[in-house]
């Protein structure tokens, strides 16, 4: 299964109306223990299907982000938390807990994407661990 996690309900609404209209069946999850919704479809799709989905789901990451953040600034508990959702190459999904300012201080330098792709580098190196000098060229 391909599953692609979502803050907010309006966002995971608007990626499973995209889901729909490529004719993909799908199911909703929600995870009570970190609040957040997973939907999920099959991965038996063509590639570029699966480009489109991914890359659909990266372009609603900010404005999921920012209703979230809308969403906790209006709430009346003092609660101030970030995360960071990552995909681990074995298809789970885990969290990393963030200070909220540091992640507000990173993202006023740099864009979600550059984030996003520092993200993947780390957990790659993670995964599959290179122990060749820093200096070398890798592809």
């Amino acid at each position: 299964m391909l599953e692609y996690l979502f803050f907010t309900q309006e966002i995971a609404d608007k990626f499973i109306a995209f889901v729909e209209g490529k004719n993909l069946a799908w199911e909703q999850k929600n995870d009570p223990m970190l609040g957040s919704i997973v939907i999920e479809t099959s991965e038996d799709i063509a590639d570029d299907l699966w480009d489109e989905l991914d890359d659909y789901h990266d372009s609603l990451g900010a404005e999921d982000q920012k209703i979230l953040e809308a969403e906790l600034a209006e709430s009346d508990t003092e609660t101030n938390a970030a995360g960071i959702y990552i995909q681990l190459a074995n298809g789970e999904q885990t969290v990393a807990q963030i200070d909220p300012e540091v992640m507000n201080r990173m993202l006023s330098v740099i864009s979600m994407d550059e984030f996003n792709e520092f993200i993947e580098t780390i957990v790659s190196s993670v995964e599959k661990p290179d122990d060749a000098p820093i200096c070398e060229k890798r592809d």
